[in-house]
């Protein structure tokens, strides 16, 4: 069997990216970059909403949000305490493109450091 590391969720184009503070990270932004998911449970357009935050600095920027299409399942694990089993990071940058599909992320699920494959007990 395979040693997998990680397990790719999902790939996403960063949603509402015109309204937060991704013009005051783009600078910093590179594909690959990690970025941090937040569960904002009282998000009152969302009930799932996913905010994807950029480390810029000292600080923490949002860059918008996980579209509603791919943001339920994501969001429960997050709010079940689940956040450090999945990485998201910048899979697509396009400052030519409209404000919704100029950042891509993709979010993969990723093994537990203590974890032991199959093929460890062989």
């Amino acid at each position: 069997m395979k040693d997998f590391d990680r397990a790719y969720l999902l790939t996403a184009n960063v949603a509402g990216r015109q309204y937060h503070s991704a013009d005051e990270a783009w600078p910093s932004l590179h594909i690959g970059k990690i970025l941090s998911l937040q569960y904002e449970p009282d998000n009152r357009h969302d009930a799932y909403a996913v905010a994807v935050m950029a480390p810029v600095g000292d600080t923490v920027l949002k860059l918008g949000y996980l579209p509603r299409t791919a943001n339920e399942t994501l969001a429960t694990m997050l709010a079940m305490g689940w956040g450090d089993a999945f990485r998201c990071t910048i899979s697509r940058l396009d400052p030519t493109a409209s404000a919704d599909s100029q950042i891509g992320v993709t979010v993969a699920v990723i093994r537990k450091p203590d974890a032991k494959s199959d093929t460890d007990s062989e």
